[in-house]
C-alpha cells in the first residue's frame, strides 16, 4: 500500500451525536457503510464460516475463533484476513470518531466479526458486561474522553426483534465499586434504562467499552451479522491475542501501520474540541 496520508475528520461527530455519547455512553450513526460495502463484508464472513465448517481451518495466521457454535460464529483479529476487513477498521470516519473519543491518535486494539443466529430458548436474559474500568477516562474542555472505544457496525437490518446490541444507558461513568449485579438488577426493574440498537444495515454503534452492554436476544428468524473495531490511544497495547500480523503490517503505509501496531506510542498529540464545533466531512 502507498504512503499517501488518508485524512480522518475532526471532529467526526456532530454536536448532537457528541452530546448523545456523553450522556448515554453510546451513539448510533446510520449508514456509515454503503450497501455494497455491507454486502462484501457479509459475504466474506459467511464464506469464512462455510470454509471453517467444511475444513476446520482458520482463514489465515494470527487469528482465532471465540465461538464456533451453530448459533454463534465469531472470527477474531481481522485486518490481514481480507481487504474488506482492513478497509473497515481503517475507515477514515470510524477512525476519526475513535480519535475524537479517546482524545488523540488511535491504534487498533481489537477486531472481530460475528454471525449470530436465533436460539430456541428466547428467555429475556442479557449477559451484560464491560471490558474496562470507567476510571480510564479524562475530561478535556468539559467533554468526557475514554481510553477504549468500539465501533460496531451491523451488517443486517435491525428491528425490535432482531437482537441488536443492548446497553444500560449511562453506565459508562458508574464506578466499579458499585456492584455490577446491582446495576443490572436496577435496570431490569426499569427497562427504560435498557436501550437496544435498531438501525438499517451499515449503521455503526459507537460506545465506550466501560458501558455495560450485551448481545441482544434474537426473537425473529433472521441471522444477525456484525463487524467491530476497538480503538485505544497509541501507547496502549493490543487486547489479548489481537497483536497485528507482522508480515501484513510491513506492507502498509506509515499511517496504516501506525494504526495497526501503535508504533507512535507516546508521540500522542491531543485532539480537542468543544461541543459547539460542527462535524467535519472527509
Amino acid at each position: 500500500m502507498s504512503d499517501t496520508t488518508t485524512l480522518t475528520p475532526f471532529p467526526a461527530l456532530s454536536p448532537a451525536q457528541r452530546l448523545h455519547i456523553e450522556i448515554y455512553g453510546y451513539v448510533i450513526i446510520e449508514n456509515v457503510l454503503t450497501q455494497s460495502e455491507v454486502d462484501l463484508v457479509k459475504d466474506t464472513l459467511y464464506s469464512i464460516e462455510a470454509d471453517f465448517r467444511r475444513t476446520g481451518e482458520l482463514p489465515g495466521p494470527n487469528c482465532f475463533n471465540t465461538s464456533t457454535s451453530e448459533t454463534f460464529f465469531r472470527i477474531d483479529n481481522l485486518p490481514h484476513l481480507a481487504p474488506c476487513f482492513f478497509d473497515y477498521i481503517a475507515h477514515p470516519f470510524i477512525v476519526g470518531m475513535a480519535e475524537e473519543i479517546i482524545g488523540g491518535p488511535a491504534r487498533l486494539s481489537q477486531s472481530d466479526a460475528h454471525i449470530r443466529r436465533p436460539v430456541e430458548n428466547k428467555e429475556d436474559h442479557f449477559g451484560f458486561h464491560r471490558g474496562i474500568n470507567p476510571a480510564y477516562s479524562h475530561y478535556e474542555q468539559g467533554l468526557y474522553h475514554f481510553s477504549f472505544v468500539k465501533a460496531l457496525t451491523n451488517l443486517t437490518d435491525l428491528g425490535p426483534d432482531d437482537g441488536g446490541t443492548t446497553v444500560i444507558a449511562g453506565t459508562h461513568k458508574v464506578p466499579t465499586d458499585v456492584p455490577q449485579e446491582a446495576i443490572v438488577a436496577a435496570a431490569m426493574d426499569d427497562r427504560s434504562m435498557i436501550h437496544q440498537v435498531e438501525a438499517p444495515a451499515g449503521s455503526t454503534l459507537l460506545f465506550y467499552e466501560s458501558l455495560l452492554h450485551a448481545s441482544g436476544i434474537i426473537k425473529s428468524n433472521r441471522d444477525r451479522l456484525l463487524v467491530l473495531g476497538g480503538y485505544v490511544p497509541s501507547m496502549f497495547q493490543a487486547w489479548n491475542r489481537y497483536d497485528p500480523d507482522p508480515d501484513f503490517a510491513k506492507a502498509l503505509s506509515n499511517q496504516h501501520r501506525a494504526l495497526i501496531t501503535g508504533e507512535q506510542k507516546f508521540q500522542w498529540t491531543r485532539k480537542l474540541r468543544d461541543l459547539a464545533m460542527p462535524a467535519q466531512s472527509v
